[in-house]
C-alpha cells in the first residue's frame, strides 16, 4: 500500500501500471507504448535531457575518479575504499561530487517513485562519502524518505541529526564513531530534541511527520468510534502496527499528543523562519532553488521549500490542516514603497494652482449652520469615508449621503499676534487622502488693507479656502461639512455672525467685530453656494482629530510672505463644470470561479447594482489586475467568489486599492467555496484577526453603534433570518447583524482599513434583505 502523493510506476498519460518501457533517455519514466511516450515528450523533454546529460557527466567523471591510479598530493589511490567518510576534503573527488550532487537534483525534476528512489539513494552514498556534508544534502533527504513512505527511517535520520553534535565536539572527520546509527527510535516521543536552532528543512519534515501520524491515529479513531471497519484515508504503517498495541483510551490520549507535539513544531519553524509557512501555502508553479540565503530570511525559505514542498503537496489532508494551523502566522500583507497608500508616502503639501475669483462681501441672505453628528462620540471616521469620484480624485464622503462631502481645516500662528515678533501664519485645507491645499496668510485681507497675522485670522482664512477651493456642485454635491477644533471659526460662523450683522458688524459690548474682512467673505461665499444649491455646516471636531490641517497649516506659516489675498484651487470652474463625477461609481466584481451560479442566484442583486453604477466584472486574474491597476481605480469592488483568496497578487492589488479608499464587499459565494485556512488567511493579510466561525441559519440583529450613521441605520433591516457562514473574533465595532449583542460572530460585518471599507456578508443563500443590506454597504441608497 502507498501512502503518499507518489503512485507507483505508471504510464503519466493513461496511469497503465502494466507492459511499462522506460524511457531510454531519463530511464525513470516509463509509459505504455511509443504513441504516449510522443505525446508526453513536450512536457518531458527538459527534465529528461538534464537528466541523461548530468548522468552521462557522473558517468564520466566517476571512471576518471576509478581509473586514476593516485598521487601524493591530490587524490589517495583507491579513494572509493581508501577515503569513505572525508570525500570533500581531497581536492582531486570534488568534480565527482558535484556532478553526482547535479545528476541527483536534475532526477528531482521527474516526480516518480523511481526518480525519487534513485535521487535518494546518490545523496545517502554522498552522505557516506562525505560526512562533512558540504553539499547539504541531508536537509533533502527527509522529504525524500517520506515521499517513500518510509517513516521510521525518516525519523530516524531526523532525531539522529538532532542529537549528534549537541555539545558541538562530534568530529566529522573520524570515520570510527557512529554515523546515522540510530534505528528504530520512537516516533511517538516528546519532540524536545528539537529546537529553532534545527535545521528549518528538518523542522519542517518534522511538523509533517507528526501531523501524519497525528491524522492517521485520529482517522483510527474516529473508525472505531463510528463502528467503521478501516479509516477513511490511507494510513502509514507506523500507525499500523502502533494501534494493535493501543486501547481506546490510550489511543485518545496519544491522538491528543500528537496534536501537541505537531503544533510545537509548526510554531518551532515559524520561530525559525516567519517566511516558510506562507511559501509553501502560497507557493505556486515551479520551485527555484536561490543561490544564497541567510537564516530567517525568505530566501532561505525557498531553500526549505525546494526541499519539502512536494512531500507536502503529497501527504493525505496536510495542506488543508496547515493552511488553517498556520493562518496565525500570516504576516499583514505590506504593498512596495511605489504602491502605498497615502497614509505610507512621504507627506507633500500641494499649493494648488492660484486663479483670481471675484470676491463679495456678505449680507447676512444666508447663514451656514452646525452639523450635529447622530451621538456626542462620533468622530468623521465613523460617517464619512474616502472614494474615488472618478479623474483620478478622491473626496471624503459621507456614508448615509453620497452627495455630502467633508473637508478638514486649520490654521496656525507663529508668534500669534505679536506686531513686534514679525508673527507669521498658514493655512491648509484636506479633502482626501494625501489631498490637500495650504498657503501663507496674506499680509493684506482679501479687500485690501494690511492686517496682523493671527490665529484666528489663519483659521478663518482656511474656511474660506474650503468654499473657493472647486465647484463643489460640479462634483456632484449638495452639501459641505467644514471639520475644524477651532471654537472662534464654528461659534461664530454658527452664532456669533447673525448678531453682528444685525448690529452692523458690532459685538454686544459694542465693539467692532475682528476680523471682519474674512468674516464677510465667509459669509458671501456662504450665500453663493447657497443661491446654488450648496448647503455649508461647520463641525467643532477635537484637536486630535485634525493633526494632519494642524500640520500643513504650521509648515504653511514658514513659506515665503505673500502680499495680496489669493485663491488656491484644485481645477478651474471651466473643467469641473464638465465633470459629474459622482453620477456612475463604477463597481468591478471579481468571479473567478462561479460566474454561472453567481448570475443566476444573485440576479435581483446584480440588477440593484447595476442600476447605480457602471459595473465591470472579471473572470481572470489578468484582467482583474489591469483594472486595478488603473487611474482612478474602481471605488467599489466586490468579490463574488472564493476565487480570490486563492489569487494572491490580485489580493494584494485589491488591499492596496482598499487601504486608498476604495470600499471592498465580500459577499456572493466566497463564504460558500473557501476553506478554514483559506478564509482566516484571507482577512489575515489584511490585518483582521476574523477567523471561520460556525454555518447556520439563524435569525441576526443589527447593531446600531455599530454601523454609526443614525440615518443609515434606519435604512436597514432590523433583524431578518439567513443560512450563513459567520465570521469569528469580530469586533462590536465592526459587526452590523449578530445573533446576540455580546456574540464575537457577525453574519455581516464592516471594518476600517486604512482609508476604505472592507465589508463581508456570509449569507449563502442570497436573501433579500441581504442584498438589502449590500447596498448601503457600498454606500448605494
Amino acid at each position: 500500500m502507498w501512502v503518499t502523493g507518489l503512485p507507483p510506476n505508471c504510464c503519466p498519460i493513461c496511469d497503465a501500471t502494466t507492459g511499462l518501457r522506460a524511457c531510454g533517455g531519463c530511464r525513470v519514466i516509463s509509459y505504455c507504448g511509443p504513441d504516449h511516450q510522443s505525446s508526453h515528450r513536450s512536457e518531458h523533454k527538459t527534465a529528461c535531457n538534464d537528466i541523461k546529460k548530468t548522468r552521462e557527466k557522473l558517468e564520466r567523471e566517476e571512471a576518471s575518479l576509478r581509473a586514476n591510479p593516485g598521487d601524493v598530493f591530490l587524490l589517495p589511490a583507491d579513494v572509493f575504499n581508501t577515503s569513505v567518510g572525508s570525500f570533500w576534503g581531497i581536492l582531486g573527488t570534488r568534480d565527482y561530487m558535484r556532478a553526482r550532487n547535479a545528476a541527483a537534483h536534475a532526477l528531482l525534476q521527474a516526480d516518480t517513485r523511481v526518480a525519487v528512489k534513485k535521487a535518494l539513494d546518490h545523496f545517502l552514498d554522498m552522505l557516506r562519502l562525505c560526512r562533512s556534508d558540504n553539499f547539504g544534502v541531508r536537509d533533502i533527504i527527509p522529504s525524500l524518505l517520506l515521499r517513500l513512505d518510509r517513516e521510521q527511517e525518516c525519523y530516524d535520520f531526523l532525531k539522529w541529526w538532532a542529537t549528534a553534535d549537541l555539545d558541538g565536539r562530534y568530529n566529522w572527520g573520524d570515520p570510527t564513531l557512529p554515523y546515522l546509527d540510530i534505528q528504530g527510535a520512537d516516533v511517538f516521543e516528546p519532540v524536545n530534541m528539537f529546537s529553532k536552532h534545527t535545521s528549518l528543512p528538518h523542522l519542517a519534515m518534522a511538523a509533517l511527520l507528526k501531523l501524519c501520524l497525528y491524522l492517521d491515529l485520529e482517522a483510527y479513531e474516529t473508525a472505531i468510534e463510528n463502528g467503521d471497519g478501516e479509516p477513511d484515508r490511507p494510513v502509514g504503517n507506523l500507525v499500523r502496527t502502533k494501534v494493535r498495541t493501543l486501547g481506546m483510551q490510550t489511543m485518545s490520549t496519544l491522538v491528543e499528543r500528537l496534536k501537541a507535539q505537531y503544533h510545537t513544531l509548526i510554531r518551532l519553524v515559524n520561530d525559525a523562519n516567519p517566511y516558510f509557512w506562507s511559501a509553501l501555502v502560497e507557493s505556486e508553479g515551479a520551485r527555484a532553488m536561490p543561490s544564497e540565503y541567510s537564516p530567517g530570511s525568505p530566501e532561505e525559505a525557498d531553500v526549505a521549500l525546494y526541499y519539502c514542498g512536494s512531500a507536502w503537496e503529497e501527504s493525505e489532508d496536510a495542506m488543508v490542516m496547515i493552511e488553517a494551523d498556520t493562518s496565525e502566522f500570516v504576516r499583514v500583507y505590506e504593498a512596495p514603497i511605489h504602491l502605498r497608500g497615502p497614509e505610507a508616502r512621504p507627506q507633500q503639501l500641494s499649493i494648488g494652482t492660484e486663479l483670481s475669483r471675484e470676491k463679495r462681501r456678505g449680507r447676512g441672505d444666508s447663514f451656514p449652520s452646525a452639523f450635529k453628528p447622530p451621538r456626542p462620540t462620533c468622530i468623521p471616521e465613523d460617517l464619512f469615508h474616502s472614494a474615488f469620484i472618478g479623474h483620478g480624485r478622491c473626496r471624503i464622503i459621507s456614508l448615509s449621503d453620497p452627495k455630502k462631502v467633508l473637508v478638514y481645516v486649520d490654521g496656525a500662528c507663529l508668534g500669534n499676534g505679536q506686531t513686534a515678533s514679525n508673527p507669521r501664519a498658514g493655512w491648509a485645507v484636506v479633502y482626501g487622502p494625501e489631498q490637500l491645499v495650504s498657503g501663507r496668510l496674506e499680509n493684506e485681507g482679501p479687500f485690501g488693507g494690511a492686517q496682523v497675522a493671527t490665529s484666528n485670522r489663519a483659521e478663518l482664512r482656511a474656511a474660506i479656502a474650503a468654499l473657493r477651493l472647486c465647484d463643489w456642485r460640479a462634483d456632484g454635491f449638495d452639501n459641505i461639512c467644514i471639520a475644524t477644533d477651532s471654537s472662534y471659526v464654528v461659534d461664530g460662523a454658527t452664532g456669533w455672525i447673525k448678531g453682528w450683522v444685525r448690529n452692523g458688524w458690532k459685538t454686544r459690548t459694542n465693539g467692532q467685530a475682528k476680523n471682519k474682512d474674512l468674516w464677510e467673505l465667509l459669509l458671501g461665499e456662504v450665500e453663493r453656494w447657497s443661491s446654488r444649491g450648496l448647503r455649508v455646516e461647520f463641525w467643532k471636531i477635537g484637536r486630535q482629530l485634525n493633526v494632519e490641517a494642524d500640520a500643513i497649516a504650521k509648515k504653511a506659516a514658514q513659506a515665503p510672505a505673500v502680499a495680496h489675498f489669493r485663491d488656491l484651487v484644485i481645477e478651474n470652474s471651466s473643467t469641473a463644470a464638465g465633470i459629474s463625477a459622482l453620477s456612475r461609481p463604477r463597481i468591478l466584481t471579481l468571479c473567478f470561479e462561479y460566474e454561472d451560479m453567481f448570475n443566476d442566484l444573485h440576479a435581483d442583486l446584480i440588477s440593484q447594482l447595476s442600476s447605480k453604477a457602471t459595473m465591470e466584472r472579471s473572470t481572470t486574474p489578468e484582467n482583474a489586475l489591469q483594472i486595478l491597476n488603473q487611474e482612478p481605480p474602481p471605488s467599489i469592488i466586490f468579490v463574488a467568489d472564493g476565487g480570490l483568496a486563492r489569487q494572491k497578487k490580485v489580493w494584494e492589488r485589491v488591499i492596496d486599492r482598499l487601504r486608498e479608499g476604495a470600499t471592498v464587499i465580500v459577499a456572493g459565494h466566497f463564504s460558500s467555496f473557501v476553506s478554514k485556512g483559506e478564509f482566516d488567511r484571507f482577512f489575515a493579510r489584511v490585518g483582521l484577526p476574523w477567523r471561520l466561525g460556525s454555518y447556520h441559519r439563524e435569525t441576526v440583529t443589527l447593531h446600531r453603534t455599530a454601523v454609526g450613521d443614525a440615518e443609515l441605520a434606519r435604512r436597514l433591516p432590523d433583524s431578518y433570518s439567513q443560512k450563513a457562514v459567520f465570521a469569528d473574533n469580530v469586533s462590536s465595532s465592526d459587526a452590523w447583524y449578530t445573533r446576540r449583542e455580546t456574540s464575537r460572530e457577525a453574519a455581516v460585518a464592516l471594518a476600517r482599513v486604512g482609508s476604505g471599507r472592507l465589508g463581508y456578508v456570509g449569507d449563502v443563500n442570497g436573501e433579500e434583505k441581504s442584498k438589502a443590506v449590500v447596498l448601503p454597504m457600498c454606500g448605494l441608497l
